[in-house]
């Protein structure tokens, strides 16, 4: 357990070393390979709990679903992707203008 948690202590470090630009650019793709890869599962998820089973099938075909209304290109597959990124904004510009105050 320790090795793990030096190993997650030690990536840490390292990312809060990054330059700005390369730390920010981090952010950005972190926010959206999280975007593309985890919300379509919590999307899953919230729809399975709430609204039953899936009409097409299973999470895999759902993740199907979504890449195709990507590549279609449909707006909201496309919120989906940018949420993460677009909250993060907010929150830290919200994080900025409360430091402000």
């Amino acid at each position: 357990m320790a090795k793990l948690f030096n190993w997650f202590v030690r990536a840490r470090d390292w990312y809060f070393a990054l330059p700005r630009f390369k730390f920010e650019a981090m952010t950005l793709a972190l926010a959206v390979l999280f975007g593309l890869l985890v919300m379509p599962a919590f999307i899953f998820l919230v729809g399975h709990i709430a609204l039953k089973d899936y009409a097409h099938g299973s999470v895999f075909a759902l993740y199907a679903d979504f890449f195709k209304g990507l590549f279609e290109p449909r707006p909201s597959f496309w919120t989906v992707v940018a949420g993460p990124a677009v909250f993060l904004s907010l929150a830290r510009l919200f994080r900025w203008i409360l430091r402000k105050v």
